[in-house]
């Protein structure tokens, strides 16, 4: 149930994937709604510890947050998680860095909440009873000891389960404004596998030098391709979806040309260098799943400007007590 619960909550941060506390203030213009003031002495309760414009944030609530955060990894990891050195110079902690997710979470969903009030965008009856229920639920699945230890009370429980289906809303109002007509040729596409290496004007040379070092090892490696693509690539995901409308045209060109299982030369783009094996060639099935893809990045992409307005209409101001907590 907390997994679940996480889930709902973490819809914005999976939507516009932003880093840094600091990413979130808006300048300090005469149009910016200046911030609320917060509490950076000893926090309790009802401290504001979080404003996005006039609108403040409780401890109680951030601590509602964090709370299904916490939970989701230390049931995987272990309490003794969140004092491990994220940084190699050891200034930061992995509970530093998860009370930062949290803040930039409940700031993108205050920021979001109150663009829907001036675009007048809110919950339908039906949709408040939903995030109502479920928030009662969610509630009644916490036994006493995590309510009272983690300051959690129905009232701001339903209020978080209202505002992210607020959010929701507001990201399916957003994207659906988002109109696409792709051609047959824009959507053709193929499966592969990619092993990757980022270049710059500094390093061009050498990178190329050791891709082409890589590309040569695959004639004679007893590995297959994943596996040194694993080892070896800078990429989050060794195997995705590349067609035509990709930025890296001259990738996507060498792809479409491939056979299935061929490996491709050495790739130049503009972001680096790439080798590509071909798991599966292009197909009609291929071509509906990258015309998905391709929306949905479209759709991620629009979404994250029409925030980036929206979130420099408002001064952010964040609590130092809560950020010099070790989580």
């Amino acid at each position: 149930m907390k997994r679940k619960i996480l889930a709902i909550l973490l819809c914005v941060s999976m939507c516009l994937c932003m880093s840094g506390c600091g990413s979130e203030k808006a300048e300090d213009t005469s149009s910016s709604e200046r911030a609320a003031s917060v509490s950076n002495g000893s926090l309790k309760a009802d401290s504001s510890v979080v404003a996005v414009g006039k609108t403040t944030v409780t401890y109680s609530e951030y601590r509602t947050y964090y709370y299904f955060m916490k939970n989701q990894y230390e049931g995987i990891l272990g309490s003794e998680i969140w004092q491990y050195s994220k940084a190699i110079d050891g200034k930061k902690t992995i509970g530093q860095e998860a009370i930062e997710s949290v803040l930039r979470l409940i700031i993108q969903v205050k920021v979001i909440c109150k663009e829907a009030a001036i675009e007048k965008v809110k919950l339908e009856t039906d949709e408040k009873e939903e995030a109502d229920f479920k928030a009662k639920t969610a509630y009644e699945s916490l036994s006493e000891k995590d309510r009272t230890g983690n300051g959690i009370d129905l009232a701001t429980l339903t209020k978080i389960f209202e505002e992210n289906k607020l959010v929701q809303k507001m990201y399916n109002v957003e994207i659906g404004k988002v109109k696409l007509d792709l051609t047959a040729d824009q959507i053709r596409a193929a499966k592969v596998q990619l092993i990757y290496r980022a270049a710059d004007s500094k390093n061009k040379a050498s990178v190329k030098t050791e891709m082409e070092q890589i590309r040569q090892s695959l004639n004679t490696s007893q590995s297959s391709f994943y596996a040194t693509a694993k080892e070896n690539t800078q990429a989050d995901e060794v195997e995705c979806i590349v067609g035509n409308s990709d930025s890296r045209t001259s990738l996507a060109k060498t792809v479409l040309a491939l056979k299935q299982g061929q490996i491709s030369n050495v790739i130049e783009e503009k972001d680096g260098f790439y080798i590509a094996c071909c798991v599966e060639p292009d197909s009609a099935e291929l071509q509906q799943q990258y015309r998905n893809q391709v929306v949905q990045e479209k759709q991620t992409e629009a979404f994250r400007k029409a925030y980036k307005t929206w979130s420099d209409k408002f001064q952010v101001k964040v609590s130092k007590a809560l950020l010099s907590d070790n989580g």
